[in-house]
């Protein structure tokens, strides 16, 4: 039998290529199933088995290659396309059989190991038919030959005659760079080069002499290469094209020639393409050939980008134009006129010169567009501009326009008593499409156990097969945070309780999940994934410290539904998001007495946590007087101010802290903290900060020595001084001997702050998206701690070097501005939210700005303290300050004449906390404030703000605008 015989040459490692050459097409195709088989168990147990070598794999390899088909061959064998081109295949396979899917497999998983040469000779030889992709991925290393000078040591050449070997690389291939992506741009950043020293400018310089030289037609090149601007290339490729136009150096005649495709490409998005083509307008804007139209057509866009240095280059040629072109100035002022919407007073200037020079005072198309951006015009523009009859914009009152009430009808959560609604809504909560669906989900769940029985048990089996299927899938989903599978295995624990009270109406499901649970023990990874999903949820590990508040949410529901108790989650949110009306907790407080159960800590901690200050009935005090307990009827009467905490007895500080830390009052707090075993620097979040300079070694690869090297870089650094690395705080041998001699008892507080806390890895967080507001809503009256956490493992540095830390900081910022609404948070929140205005991510800019505005609609928001964080962060440039002056005059500037104020309050700060050194950007930050000072004359100068204005004066280039000043 073919396959026995084929297995005893694998298994004893003898010669297998004469078997395969006496094969017939119907036996390869026989012999497919088998080897499938076959390669699929031996490739499993390799590692597991010493009597499966590397030559017993190679010779199945051998087998599939002639065996298989094309779909086949690509599922069973890893990286056949390497094999494929494989010298030993080349030499003994190849000259006998070649596969129909030959070229195609090469073509669709390029082999790391193929070069272009090689490509080559298989494309001359027959072989190959490489496809445009293929080329383009192989054709910038063409020129590259690599010596290996000792056994394990290489040295790469510079061999540029390689692309004459063969015709077709000139006359086709090489075109092929100019029409997608490659790594053209980065040859040599990627390899290290022994003769040559010029960096990536090596295709430059190989283009720039094959165009000297004859070999390739330099009209064709230039055209390709200013057309590269339309293809979509990013910014580093586009940008290295027209350093390759630049090299080329187009002379008047062809800029001429070519002015269609270079004003194509003043629509490209990347500036150094723009700027290029500019500086080569200019030289022909007196040409008679200049095709005037054309360029005022793409003005507008130009003069609307937000690249200062291309605003400046289209104002200059629209200058010189008017002048040579006496019948455009009308439509040259009226296009100038757009660029007094770029917020930068040296633009603006130049603008309003030009409308000065070339504008009438009765053209009133121009006197219109003018009126459009008079709010936005800086003092020395409407200056120039005065002979012009431009009405002041005049700055209205925004006031937020949402319910500034958390307790609101407008917020209150949805509420489901009927079995239908229940079990829809269970079902709707597996798509967790908003923040407090996992809460009302443990919720209602107890709720729904009671009403059911045999006769509607069974509607809830979709239910619990799309949870079941959820925990045991491997499928990765970055939308899907890790509370998602524990509310599927919540779920799955549900389904198993109601399995075992209703065996003959489950009899269905449980058929499918044992049979899918005898299936997952088969797998090689059952003990390491599947077994620990499918545990009950008590037994379950999770994935870091944080995840243990939820656990134990989950654990309570679950009790009641084992239990059959109608009690509620005392935490469930009452209002979005995360909200709970005191009338209601009072109330579930109430039950809990009645059937003599007690409180679980988290859940009431978290309960208080999500009362919103300040905001009673006038009855709440005669519904606290109910409550029995009388430690729990204290703690919220001290909540709500009916009862000083001097006068209480706080025998139980972990009930008195969530009430303690959300009125947040100094004397309190101290009074609190005197009676306490251990500091709460951690639950108040209260860290010293600072942001400094470091040395930072790292290693890098070195081309020259081929090896990793150490290196040492300078890097600005945030950090919170006495933050705690450990799970649980030890108290210090200094404070446990200050206990003795102390005549007061005193506690350590207990509680789910010591579990607020997760850890960062090396390229991801623990906390996974979607999961962090779930967390910052846990507590909603102090996020000092969760942010404080997010500041130490994501915020070290401003820039964001793996996605998760970018998407954690969105979501915060998200959850920050659904719960901002007091001014009392403290400087750490702040300093979150700073980070925020400073970071690289657009997006979590654009957020930090939208709570900026909102909060200070109401006055709720401290713009001093704002100020200072960002100042003492900009004190060591933690991150460039025109990210900072980009999204003042982006969103945060004439909002309103309220906010233009509190904008003044913060750039006040900002100054008076920056270094003596001014840092680069600088003056753009003192261009705003100017305007803002000039909207506030009566604002007088504190001293602090005065001796840096001084001190900044020896500046140069600071020097004029802080005389303005």
């Amino acid at each position: 039998m073919l396959s026995k015989e084929l297995e005893n040459l694998v298994m004893q490692e003898r010669e297998i290529i004469p078997f395969l050459k006496k094969l017939t097409v119907a036996e390869r195709r026989e012999l497919g199933p088998f080897l499938k088989r076959m390669y699929k168990k031996i490739a499993e147990f390799k590692s597991f088995e010493e009597r499966i070598s590397d030559k017993k794999i190679a010779l199945l390899e051998m087998a599939c290659f002639v065996c298989l088909s094309k779909t086949d061959v690509k599922k069973t064998v890893y990286d056949i396309s390497n094999l494929a081109i494989n010298d030993t295949y080349l030499e003994n396979i190849i000259p006998w059989y070649i596969p129909k899917w030959y070229s195609e497999v090469i073509n669709e998983d390029p082999p790391w190991s193929l070069t272009y040469l090689k490509a080559m000779r298989l494309y001359s030889a027959g072989l190959l038919q490489p496809s445009d992709s293929l080329i383009r991925e192989l054709l910038p290393k063409a020129m590259i030959d690599a010596v290996w000078v000792k056994a394990n040591k290489r040295v790469l050449y510079y061999r540029p005659e390689q692309l004459l070997k063969y015709p077709i690389t000139l006359q086709k291939h090489i075109w092929l760079l100019f029409e997608e992506e490659t790594i053209v741009h980065n040859v040599y950043e990627f390899n290290g080069i022994e003769n040559y020293s010029d960096g990536n400018a090596i295709w430059i310089d190989t283009i720039c002499k094959l165009v000297d030289d004859g070999e390739l037609d330099r009209k064709k090149v230039l055209i390709k290469t200013i057309n590269t601007a339309t293809k979509g290339f990013n910014k580093n490729l586009s940008g290295w094209f027209y350093n390759l136009l630049i090299r080329l150096s187009p002379t008047e005649a062809e800029i001429v020639e070519f002015q269609s495709e270079l004003f194509s490409a003043l629509y490209s998005p990347h500036s150094k393409v723009v700027n290029t083509v500019l500086k080569y307008i200019k030289t022909i804007v007196n040409h008679k050939q200049f095709q005037l139209d054309a360029f005022l057509d793409s003005c507008s866009i130009l003069l609307n980008t937000e690249t200062k240095s291309v605003v400046n280059a289209t104002l200059i040629i629209l200058d010189k134009v008017a002048k040579i072109h006496a019948n455009s100035t009308d439509l040259v002022s009226i296009k100038s006129a757009e660029a007094l919407l770029f917020f930068d007073e040296k633009i603006q200037l130049r603008a309003a010169k030009i409308i000065q020079k070339y504008g009438t005072a009765n053209n009133q198309s121009l006197l219109d567009v003018l009126q459009l951006y008079s709010g936005n015009l800086f003092h020395s523009s409407k200056t120039v501009l005065s002979e012009y009859s431009i009405v002041p914009e005049t700055l209205e009152e925004v006031f937020f326009e949402g319910n500034s009430r958390r307790l609101s009808e407008d917020n209150e959560l949805p509420q489901y008593s009927s079995l239908d609604d229940l079990i829809f809504f269970v079902s709707q909560s597996m798509n967790n499409n908003e923040s407090y669906h996992i809460d009302l989900l443990l919720h209602y769940a107890p709720k729904l156990s009671l009403l059911l029985d045999e006769t509607n048990v069974r509607k809830l089996e979709p239910v619990f097969k799309r949870s079941f299927e959820f925990i045991t899938s491997q499928v990765s989903n970055a939308q899907v945070g890790y509370l998602e599978f524990g509310a599927a295995s919540f779920l799955n624990d549900f389904a198993n309780i109601l399995l075992k009270k209703y065996p003959v109406a489950f009899e269905n499901l449980n058929r499918i999940k044992n049979k899918k649970i005898k299936e997952l023990q088969k797998e090689r990874f059952y003990a390491s994934y599947y077994k620990n999903s499918l545990q009950e949820i008590e037994n379950q590990s999770v994935p870091d410290y944080i995840y243990v508040i939820y656990r134990a949410l989950f654990i309570r529901s679950k009790y009641f539904i084992t239990e059959q108790l109608d009690l509620s989650l005392l935490s469930t949110p009452t209002h979005f998001p995360c909200w709970l009306d005191p009338t209601v907790l009072i109330e579930r407080l109430l039950a809990y007495e009645q059937l003599g159960q007690e409180i679980d800590l988290f859940d009431f901690q978290i309960a208080i946590g999500r009362l919103p200050s300040g905001e009673k009935s006038a009855q709440l005090n005669n519904h606290i007087d109910r409550i029995v307990n009388s430690e729990i009827q204290q703690v919220l009467r001290y909540h709500y101010g009916y009862l000083p905490i001097q006068e209480a007895e706080v025998s139980k500080p972990e009930l008195w802290i969530q009430s303690v830390l959300s009125r947040n009052i100094d004397s309190e707090l101290e009074y609190f903290q005197d009676g306490l075993a251990n500091s709460l620097q951690t639950e108040l979040g209260a860290y010293e900060w600072n942001c400094n300079q470091r040395d930072e070694w790292y290693q890098d690869y070195d081309h020259k020595l081929q090896k990793l090297v150490k290196k040492k870089r300078r890097v600005k650094e945030l950090r919170l001084e006495g933050f705690p690395n450990s799970h649980q705080e030890k108290p210090s041998e200094v404070l446990k001997i200050k206990r003795c001699f102390s005549g007061k008892e005193k506690k350590e507080v207990e509680g789910m702050y010591r579990y607020l806390k997760f850890k960062k890895h090396e390229y991801y967080t623990v906390i996974q998206p979607n999961d962090e507001l779930r967390f910052l809503y846990l507590s909603p009256n102090n996020p000092n701690v969760l942010l404080g956490h997010m500041i130490h493992t994501n915020l070290k540095y401003s820039t964001f070097y793996e996605e998760s830390g970018k998407k954690n900081m969105i979501n915060f910022l998200k959850g920050l501005h659904e719960i901002w609404y007091r001014k009392d948070v403290g400087e750490i929140t702040y300093l979150f939210l700073a980070t925020g205005f400073l970071c690289s991510e657009k997006v979590a800019r654009d957020l930090a700005a939208e709570i900026w505005i909102n909060a200070n609609s109401e006055h709720r928001f401290n713009n001093q303290l704002i100020g200072e964080a960002i100042g003492k962060l900009e004190r060591e440039e933690y991150a460039p300050l025109k990210r900072f002056t980009d999204l003042i005059t982006a969103s945060l500037f004439n909002v309103s004449k309220q906010h233009n104020e509190c904008l003044y309050d913060v750039l006040s700060a900002v100054i008076c906390t920056m270094a003596k050194e001014p840092i680069r950007g600088t003056k753009k930050l003192l261009e705003i404030f100017m305007e803002l000072q000039r909207s506030f004359p009566n604002r007088e100068f504190s001293v602090p703000l005065r001796d840096k204005l001084v001190s900044w004066k020896e500046n140069k280039s600071l020097n004029k605008i802080i005389e303005l000043l």
